[in-house]
């Protein structure tokens, strides 16, 4: 609205004059003829020296004061305050405009206070009225209008971004109105709203400097806020008029929980783990997840398996073979359609890693019944450090003759304190010979040695 500016209309009285003594009072102060109340007894009321406060009524000035001196005509035609027996009192306003009445001082001065306007009363004549024991005397009048001034919202910031979804916004900003000269001040305990259409209307109050703060829950989907200042339930001043202010959540980012458990690696190192997702769009990310292995749980961390993310895996049980059975293992989700990177809880798997080194004979090809001879050493690895010998452990020789798919067993050998093994065995037929190290627990993984063809 723009601003409107009106002239205060003057009070129709002749000028102040003050009196040093009242006796002295001109013959020309204006009349206040009996109007109304009990019948005159003949009492002429006068008022003299009137001032009144600016007639433009506007938020935070909506009152008009008027002062000034009530004087009664003498015997001998002079006036002179009011000297009883009664005591006299002034008030302003109309039948509109209830009266605040102010009482008169022995000197007859008087100020009337607060003559509240209401906005909705419009422009208005009000008339100073004086009464002495129930005699009403109607004085000169002065012209009131109502001004209501404009109004702005002030938002912090007109939007948020990235709002993690079914999480909250802050909306926050500083309520303005503008004087007539046209200069913008805080509009202190005021009604404001945030109107979130699904999530309804959340009320509120400016404080002593004008400003607001809502938190609003978010849902899944950027939306479209409206900051309303106007009287929702109470508390607006009317002098004041209404406006409204747009926020927009322009972008939310939907969220993924990650979740491994029960991992696990058997003894032909294959891992197995369960694989569970939560996400705050029930669609998923439609991307894929990825499992990711790392030596030490910090670095390092490569993909070992890839997970479609939609559906959402729900307790998944992922069994893969895997290089490193004493690895650290996590899911790893990379930002696609709308969903930040997640990543997932860090397990760990501690059975240790074995190897066979040598395991092959020591002829490929020999006479029906030719023997032969393998040699070579079983190894395991910790958690951490180097590599070191398996002591008394039995390697195991396999035979499947050619033309064949089941594994025969020729024969067993226990390695001694360095590892070392040696195992011999007659090749009665062509076939593929394999040394293999079988663990008696589960803290290792099963070893063997290269498969090899001997012909005979």
């Amino acid at each position: 609205m723009a601003t409107t500016t009106l002239l205060t209309a003057a009070l129709a009285l002749p000028a102040a004059v003050a009196y040093a003594d009242p006796a002295q009072a001109p013959a020309g102060a204006t009349p206040a003829p009996w109007c109304a109340g009990r019948a005159s007894d003949g009492t002429s009321v006068f008022f003299a020296d009137l001032q009144a406060s600016s007639g433009m009524l506007t938020f935070g000035h909506e009152s008009l004061t008027v002062s000034g001196k009530m004087l009664v005509k003498q015997s001998d035609g002079t006036l002179a305050p009011y000297s009883g027996p009664y005591t006299p009192t002034v008030g302003v306003g109309d039948a509109v405009v209830v009266s605040s009445g102010g009482k008169v001082a022995p000197d007859g001065s008087f100020t009337v206070h607060s003559a509240q306007v209401p906005f909705s009363a419009g422009t208005r004549q009000l008339q100073l009225k004086a009464v002495i024991n129930r005699m009403v005397f109607c004085g000169p009048s002065t012209q009131v209008a109502p001004v209501a001034e404009p109004t702005r919202i002030v938002l912090d910031s007109a939007s948020a971004a990235h709002v993690p979804a079914w999480g909250t916004a802050t909306v926050s900003g500083i309520l303005e109105y503008q004087e007539q000269d046209g200069t913008w001040h805080p509009a202190p305990e005021q009604t404001i709203a945030l109107d979130e259409t699904a999530g309804g209307l959340q009320g509120g109050v400016s404080g002593g400097d004008g400003r607001f703060s809502f938190t609003q829950n978010v849902g899944n989907a950027p939306a479209h806020w409206t900051v309303d200042a106007r009287d929702h339930t109470g508390g607006w001043d009317e002098y004041l008029t209404g406006s409204s202010a747009g926020f927009d959540v322009t972008s939310i980012d939907q969220q993924l929980a990650l979740h491994l458990a029960g991992a696990a690696v058997d003894a032909h190192s294959r891992l197995s783990v369960s694989v569970t997702v939560d996400s705050s769009d029930p669609a998923g990310s439609q991307g894929f997840l990825y499992l990711q292995q790392s030596g030490d749980g910090k670095t390092g961390w490569t993909t070992v398996d890839r997970i479609p993310a939609s559906p959402l895996p729900r307790n998944l049980k992922v069994t893969l073979p895997v290089n490193n059975p004493h690895g650290y293992w996590r899911l790893y989700s990379p930002a696609a359609g709308g969903f930040p990177e997640a990543r997932s809880n860090t397990v760990h798997t501690t059975v240790s890693a074995t190897k066979m080194t040598g395991g092959t004979p020591n002829h490929t090809t020999v006479r029906r019944n030719g023997r032969i001879v393998f040699r070579g050493h079983v190894y395991q690895q910790g958690t951490v450090g180097s590599w070191k010998p398996i002591a008394h452990g039995y390697v195991t020789l396999l035979f499947r003759p050619q033309g064949s798919k089941t594994w025969q067993t020729w024969g067993r050998v226990k390695t001694d304190a360095n590892g070392a093994y040696t195992i011999n065995a007659r090749a009665a037929t062509s076939g593929t010979w394999l040394v293999v190290w079988n663990t008696p627990d589960g803290a290792h993984v099963d070893a063997e040695g290269p498969q090899t063809f001997v012909r005979t």
